[in-house]
Order: structure tokens, then sequence, then C-alpha cells
């Protein structure tokens, strides 16, 4: 499970990534409120815990654009402190899914994780496809006209990724942050190296699809 946290609360946002890593969740930590909506635009997150404090607009209006724009993501509106029923009430009326306040239980926490992944198991396809090669969520393994071939974690984080993004230029600098982590040992290569992987899966396949390399811009996926 992938998970954005949005907000400039530097205590708030690690006691969240370190509740989540206990669950082997990925995260990514975004300040900034026009970062954080395009990284919510590419719909590579399973869920996103919003904070009260987040640079460039209101968490409230941030949240009501969101919706406004069809983002159906779950959100999380996550409190430095009691709010009260007001503020409660504005956050699921703009769009929230659960609201929660600082000192959070992480029992409860987590269990309220679990409920909008089940739901995000329900918006997002289990399935998804380019043409005549399809990508298995539930089994990670990717399928075309040859047959169906088992993926490792990375190949089917980088596969995904292209999927989800398919016909749209995906730069090596995104891959890096969203399925590296932006880890200092994660370089160009460890792309390089999953793109070839992947490539030889397709022509195994015989899929009417391919990874193009767009030249100094990253790859994107095609399929006729």
């Amino acid at each position: 499970m992938r998970v954005l946290i949005l907000g400039n609360e530097k205590h708030t946002a690690a006691y969240v990534e370190e509740a989540l890593r206990q669950v082997w969740c990925e995260t990514e930590i975004c300040a900034d409120a026009d970062q954080g909506y395009f990284a919510l635009k590419q719909d590579d997150y399973d869920a996103v815990i919003l904070g009260e404090a987040l640079d460039g607009m209101d968490w409230s209006a941030f949240l009501e654009k969101t919706r406004r724009d069809g983002c159906q993501m779950p959100v999380i509106v996550l409190f430095s402190g009691d709010p009260g029923a007001q503020a409660r009430i504005r956050a699921l009326e703009n769009g929230a899914d659960y609201c929660l306040h600082m000192p959070v239980d992480e029992g409860e926490f987590l269990a309220v994780l679990k409920a909008v992944e089940r739901r995000r198991g329900s918006l997002l396809p289990e399935r998804l496809s380019a043409g005549d090669l399809y990508l298995d969520q539930s089994t990670f393994t990717l399928s075309g006209p040859a047959g169906t071939i088992q993926l490792g974690r990375r190949e089917f984080d980088v596969m995904r990724l292209l999927m989800v993004n398919r016909d749209i230029v995906v730069s090596k600098e995104m891959m890096l942050n969203r399925i590296w982590g932006g880890r200092p040992d994660a370089v160009d290569n460890n792309v390089e190296v999953y793109i070839s992987f992947l490539r030889k899966k397709l022509e195994m396949l015989k899929v009417h699809a391919s990874i193009v390399t767009m030249r100094r811009l990253g790859y994107k996926l095609t399929a006729e």
C-alpha cells in the first residue's frame, strides 16, 4: 500500500510514517499543496493522510478542490489536536473519508487505514490493461497473448506506474521518487535495468504494447 502524507508538520508526519512502516506501507511526505495536487492527479497512491498545516493552501480548500476535480482517492484528515465538531463536519462535507486528531491511538489509526484500503480496492480495477497487455494487481502477474509472467515487486511497481500513466511520459526522477523513495543509493541505472527486464517480458508475451524511451525525458507505455 502506498500512502501520501501531505502537510508541513514534521512531528505529525514522522509519527505517521513510523506507524505505517510497521505495517509495510510505502510512504512519501509532501508539504506543498501544488506538488501534492500533482501527485494525487497521477493516481499512484492508495490513500492520503492530510494534515491541517499545508504550504500554499488551506487544507479544507485543498480537499474541496481535489474532490471537485474528480479525485476519488481516500483521504484521512489528521488534525494536530481536537479541532471541535465544526472543523470535523467541514472536513467531511468537503470530501474527507475520516477525521482523526493527535494524539491518535495507533490501533485506531491502522484500523482506519485498513478501512480506506478496502474502499480503494473497490474503486481501482484489480486488472489494469493497455491493449492486449494486462497487469493483475492482486497477483503481481503480467499477461498477454503468449501467457502470464510473474513479476517481482520492483518490476510490478515500474509496470504499474507506466500503465496508470499510459501514453504519458514518466521521468526517471518520478520513478526514483515513487518507487525507490528518492533514496541516495537509487540512481538512473536502477530504472534502466528494470525497464530492460520489462521489455524482455513484453517480447515474451507477444503483446502489441511497448515501452518507448523519450530521450532526456523518460519513458512511456504505448499500446495499439
